[in-house]
Order: C-alpha cells, then sequence, then structure tokens
C-alpha cells in the first residue's frame, strides 16, 4: 500500500512537470493585461492616491457572473459622518437610458415596435408641432441620437415633488425645435429618450416606471432601484437619497434632496451598486440575467450590434442607444452625470468583462475616466494605426452638435463653439488658454485620442474626423461637432462686437472715475455735457445686460423652468431702452 502511495504521488508531480501551463491557466487577465486577482489592489490603490479629493466611489468589476471585485469608500454625507457601503443609493444619470433602450427592444421582440417605423405611428396625431423636415424620424433615430432635435434645458427638472410633470405634459412642453433633417447629425439628445420611453408607456400601456419595475428590475430582482421622478415606485431609495449629499470634484458640500427630472426616462434612476451590477452582467451574452429580460438571445445580440457607424468608417458609433468606446477592446455603455452624482457602466461582450462605478460628486472625472483604461486597456488602442493624415484640413470654427438654435437658447451655441487649431505635426488643439486645455493627438488617420484638462479635471475620448458632402465635424461618443455655418458664424461675430462693447463701456465708466477724482482733488466742479451723461448711462447698461446675459446662462445650466426667465426678459428690455429713453 506505502508502494502504491509514493507512486501515486510521482505520478501527480510528473504530471505538474509536463503540463506546467496548466496549474496557470485558470488565472484570467482583464483585456486591460492586469490579471483578474490584482485589479482589486489596483483600484484600492488608487482610491487611496485620491481619497483627498473623494466623497463617495462605489465600484465593482465582473467577468460574466462572477464579481472579480467590489468596493465602496467615502462617505455619502461627510457632515454626517455618512460612510459609504453596499446600501448606499446612487442616482444613475443618464445611464437611466439604457432602461428605456432596454424596454424599447423587449417590445421589438414582441413584434410591438417597428424600429425603422415613423414614431408617429405610436404617438397621438398632431403630437410633433415643431418639426422642420419631412423625413421620417424613426425609433433607431432616437437610439441614436440623431433625430434632429436641438436640445432641451429648461424645465427638464422639477422645482419640487409636486411640480412633477406626467411625461406626456412635459414632452409637449419642452418640445425642441428639429433643426437638423433625420439621421444628420448626432446630436445627444435627453428628450428623444424620454420620447422613446412614452412610446413604451402608449404601447404597453403602463407608466414607463411601472413597465420597468415589472419587466426589468423585478426579473433581476433588482430590488434597491427605484425610477419614478419622486421614488414612489421604491420609497426605501427615496430615504436613502435623503439621507446622502452632493459635492463639488474638490469636497465643497453642493445640495441635499432629489434631482426629480421631469424627462425621467433618460435619467431619473438611483439605486444601490448591487443593484445596477445585475443589470450590467445582464447585458452580458448567454447570462443568467438576458435570459430573464428577453426571450430569445438573438433580441440580445441585435442590441449590441451597431445601429450607427462612424461616418465614412466600418467603426461601430452607436449599438442601439449603447455608446461604442474604444481601448484595447471595444465597450459598450453608457455615462451619467445629474447635479450631485456621476457614474459609468461599460462592459466588453466578448470577454464578458464589466465595470460599475458611482460618486456622489458632480461632474467626477478621477473614477469615472479612471477606472475604465484599468480594466479594458489604454483609449484608442484598438484604433491606433503607423499612418498619419494631415489636419490642415480640419482646423476651423467647430460647434456642439448638441446645441439651441432658435430664442434666447442661442447663448447656449455660443457657449460651445470651439476653434480647432492643426499644429502642423498631424495633431489638433482646440484650447482656450487659462480656462481649457484640449489637444487631439492623431493616433490613426483621421483618429484623435483628445485629452481635456481644465483645471485638476481629466478627461480623454476618442474623435474622429469627417468630410461628406462638404459637412465637416468630428465625431465621438455622446455627439459631434461641425463646422461653423454661416448662421453660427454671426453668432460668434456678435459675440465678438459685445466683448468690444463691454471693454469700450469699462473704459468709458474707468475714465469718467479718473475725471471725477481729479476733479475732487482739485476741488473742481464735475460737468457733464448731454453727450457725456449718454456714455455712461450707454455703458452702464451694457454691463448690466451682459450681467443679465450670464445670468441667463446660469439658469440655463440648472436646468429651471422657463417661466424664470421672465425677471430676466423685462430686465433686458428696460436695460435696452434706458439709453434711448435718454436720448
Amino acid at each position: 500500500m506505502k508502494y502504491k502511495r509514493v507512486i501515486g504521488v510521482l505520478l501527480v508531480l510528473l504530471g505538474l512537470l509536463i503540463y506546467p501551463t496548466e496549474a496557470f491557466a485558470s488565472e484570467e487577465t482583464l483585456p486591460s493585461g492586469i490579471k483578474d486577482s490584482e485589479i482589486g489592489k489596483v483600484i484600492e490603490d488608487y482610491i487611496e492616491a485620491n481619497k483627498d479629493t473623494t466623497a463617495a466611489v462605489s465600484i465593482a468589476v465582473f467577468r460574466g457572473e462572477e464579481t472579480i471585485h467590489k468596493t465602496a469608500y467615502g462617505h455619502a454625507n461627510i457632515e454626517n459622518g455618512l460612510k459609504a457601503d453596499d446600501e448606499t443609493v446612487y442616482e444613475w444619470g443618464s445611464i437611466s437610458k439604457l432602461l428605456t433602450w432596454i424596454s424599447v427592444m423587449q417590445l421589438w421582440e414582441e413584434g410591438k415596435i417597428d424600429l425603422e417605423a415613423d414614431v408617429k405611428e405610436y404617438l397621438p396625431e398632431n403630437f410633433f408641432t415643431k418639426l422642420k423636415h419631412d423625413e421620417p424620424i424613426t425609433m433607431i433615430n432616437l437610439m441614436n441620437h440623431n433625430a434632429g432635435f436641438e436640445d432641451t434645458v429648461f424645465q427638464l427638472c422639477a422645482e419640487d415633488e409636486s411640480s412633477v410633470l406626467s411625461l406626456e405634459e412635459v414632452l409637449k412642453i419642452t418640445e425642441p425645435y428639429q433643426v437638423y433633417k433625420s439621421g444628420e447629425v448626432v446630436s445627444y439628445s435627453n428628450w428623444s429618450t424620454a420620447l422613446a420611453g412614452y412610446i413604451v408607456e402608449r404601447i404597453s400601456g403602463q407608466p414607463f416606471y411601472e413597465y420597468v419595475q415589472e419587466h426589468i428590475f423585478k426579473p433581476l430582482e433588482m430590488n434597491d432601484t427605484g425610477l419614478e421622478p419622486a421614488y414612489s415606485d421604491n420609497l426605501w431609495v427615496k430615504s436613502k437619497l435623503l439621507e446622502n449629499e452632493g459635492y463639488t470634484y474638490d469636497l465643497r458640500p453642493m445640495k441635499d434632496g432629489l434631482f426629480l427630472v421631469n424627462l425621467y426616462p433618460a435619467g431619473s434612476t438611483a439605486g444601490t451598486l448591487g443593484d445596477i451590477v445585475k443589470l450590467a452582467k445582464a447585458l452580458v451574452p448567454d447570462s443568467v440575467g438576458s435570459k430573464k429580460l428577453f426571450k430569445n438571445e438573438e433580441t440580445l445580440a441585435e442590441i449590441l450590434s451597431p445601429s450607427l457607424k462612424y461616418p465614412g468608417t466600418e467603426v461601430d458609433y452607436v449599438n442601439h442607444g449603447f455608446w461604442s468606446h474604444e481601448y484595447n477592446v471595444q465597450a459598450l455603455g453608457h455615462g451619467g452625470n445629474t447635479n450631485m452624482y456621476s457614474s459609468y457602466l461599460l462592459f466588453d461582450p466578448v470577454s464578458s468583462v464589466g465595470t460599475v462605478v458611482l460618486t456622489n460628486q458632480a461632474s467626477e472625472f478621477t473614477y469615472n475616466y479612471g477606472i475604465a483604461p484599468m480594466i479594458f486597456g489604454k483609449m484608442g488602442a484598438m484604433a491606433a494605426e503607423e499612418r498619419r493624415n494631415k489636419t490642415s484640413e480640419i482646423q476651423g470654427l467647430y460647434y456642439n452638435g448638441r446645441t439651441i438654435l432658435n430664442g434666447i437658447g442661442k447663448l447656449y451655441t455660443v457657449l460651445n463653439i470651439q476653434p480647432y487649431i492643426n499644429d502642423d505635426n498631424g495633431n489638433l488643439n482646440s484650447s482656450i488658454p487659462g480656462i481649457l486645455k484640449r489637444q487631439g493627438r492623431q493616433i490613426a488617420p483621421n483618429t484623435f485620442a483628445v485629452t481635456m484638462e481644465s483645471g485638476p479635471l481629466v478627461m480623454n475620448s476618442i474623435e474622429r474626423y469627417s468630410n461628406i458632402n462638404g459637412i465637416k465635424r468630428l465625431s465621438s461618443p455622446y455627439g459631434q461637432s461641425i463646422v461653423a455655418d454661416k448662421d453660427v458664424w454671426a453668432l460668434a461675430i456678435g459675440m465678438v462686437l459685445l466683448i468690444i462693447a463691454v471693454l469700450w463701456s469699462v473704459l468709458v465708466l474707468l475714465s469718467n472715475l479718473i475725471r471725477f477724482i481729479i476733479k475732487k482733488v482739485k476741488k473742481g466742479v464735475s460737468r457733464y455735457d448731454s453727450f457725456k451723461k449718454y456714455e455712461i448711462i450707454l455703458s452702464i447698461s451694457i454691463l448690466l445686460i451682459v450681467v443679465d446675459i450670464a445670468l441667463v446662462a446660469s439658469k440655463m445650466m440648472s436646468l429651471v423652468p422657463r417661466s424664470s426667465l421672465i425677471i430676466n426678459i423685462i430686465t433686458a428690455i428696460i436695460l435696452a431702452m434706458a439709453p434711448i429713453g435718454y436720448a
């Protein structure tokens, strides 16, 4: 018996010597090259290095059904000492849009929605009142954010729970003008996503949040997630949110309370890390969760297939509402921002690896843009080539396709104008000295790895240049920048003239102030003729109008109701009439 045991041990040792690689084959490696077993330490070290500017962050990394690493760090409410843990609730922001597209594809699977049909078929008669073009708008256009609508900023959110509107009401009140032909420009649109959610309501016969609770949250056992604007569908989620506080990137408290998104299919969801990870895992092909969401695996395969490619290429741009991100591998997903929270969900359908990042800091970049490369590798690596193109053709003045080209919202367009300058080395620069450093390094023909820095904030993205039918544009996840046309140039020139008028006004007031002081010192009598008085009144009016414009811009960014602008409009009229009245 002893002899047989010795033989057995020797055979085992011989097997290890003959097949040494087999012993290590089970050590999985992430697309970034980091081993699964090491990613936890890499993330924890990263958090430690950035802890001085971190409020709360919850991060998960998964492969298929297995969660490789999960952590919660910091405080959901620093002042109250409320630590982040498994029960911390975060707002998802625009990750919520994925629920809309999943809902749409569930109804598509049942034959209740045709993705290529005109969406008018699913809406009340004469629902649209601001369409400019005759081309039909399809569900695919809504998914691709290229239905042609300008942006919606006013009344995106409600002031309090009592002023939350129904989805139909808010869509009618906030309906934007169609400024592009459908399919022409990718212009990120909260309104388009909310419209798709409303179509889900009409087809299913349920409020959108009830549909999502029944067909997504319940099957995936996402019991700690809510969607209704005031979270009436999950009061526990509401109570947890009210415990939290939001912070800036440098930990200044912002506010507490609820975001109250009127266009809620576009960004109202809130829940725990554990719940959103369940959703992310369900989006991986052949997963347990995918079988709970869809009757056929072909439906998920359709979702993950490209619905739009970058102009002039065969590269995925949008995959039925999921934005394509290029690292060492392609990662699909969506980011999100609210007034107090930032988030990101990304996954690689091939390796089944994914990650979710949730923070309680607005416009948070450290984790939302810093974690993904640890998982998926260097941004742009899969697109990199040796060849380069000259960039002299690209340079010029561009504006963000996500803009407003009508009414007082034109100011929104002016604020998003960017000059792109060729640096003669095949790269682009669109920086604003002292405010924004934005550089694009060409990594393949007409493809740029763009780094944007504003103070301590750093964000990386990929942009692709195209010139199709004379329309120059730079395309990146979440939208396109388009070369300025005559209307945008007129706005830019108007802004330059306004700056000149401001400088003139300041000089006039300073010169008159200096003259007044000199007269007082010499004990002379200050006399002003009628023209000088008019000049002073005009200068003061110009400066006050600029202050009024700045207040309007601030309100636009705060997503307040359009009615709040009435006082600004009245003020502007009075200030414009004052010099005329004196004359």
